[in-house]
């Protein structure tokens, strides 16, 4: 793939994180967080997973590790395990109900989240914020998958 091609996924991905970081200071109080960012590139794995490669999802993870100070690592084992996960899985994906990919992903968004406030910040780990997050993301795969498939097909050029 070229590199145009990397640099548009990256950019997407990373508009993903930046809305997650704009919408956050509305979304805290209702005890709800996206991961706008996360579902991006679930997205374009589960689309396009003959082009995108667990190197290409490590060199990702670390790009928004780096643009976003988080600590360096967290995105890209995030990232790498979903891609793994995505790659083993995606011609069953295929074959499942809207309702049933948009839970899965939910579903690793929330474990995302677990994770990183497990590690990050324990004394704010929330079994509220994980339900609430679980639906929230659900919906926002639904909105991302529609969005981002419509860019896709008018504007990628693989």
């Amino acid at each position: 793939m070229k590199l145009t091609n990397h640099l548009i996924i990256f950019f997407t991905i990373l508009g993903g994180f930046w809305f997650d970081a704009s919408i956050s200071l509305l979304t805290i109080p209702f005890n709800v967080e996206p991961c706008i960012g996360l579902l991006v590139f679930c997205y374009w794995i589960f689309a396009i997973p003959e082009k995108l490669h667990s190197s290409s999802a490590f060199m990702y993870g670390l790009l928004v590790d780096l643009f976003f100070g988080q600590v360096i690592g967290l995105h890209m084992i995030v990232f790498v395990a979903t891609s793994y996960l995505i790659h083993v899985y995606v011609f069953r994906f295929r074959l499942f109900s809207y309702l049933q990919v948009t839970i899965f992903f939910a579903a690793v968004c929330t474990f995302f989240l677990a994770c990183k406030y497990l590690i990050l910040s324990p004394a704010n780990y929330s079994y509220s914020l994980l339900i609430l997050s679980f639906f929230v993301n659900a919906l926002a795969w639904l909105a991302v998958y529609f969005l981002m498939r419509s860019f896709r097909r008018n504007f990628f050029i693989i």
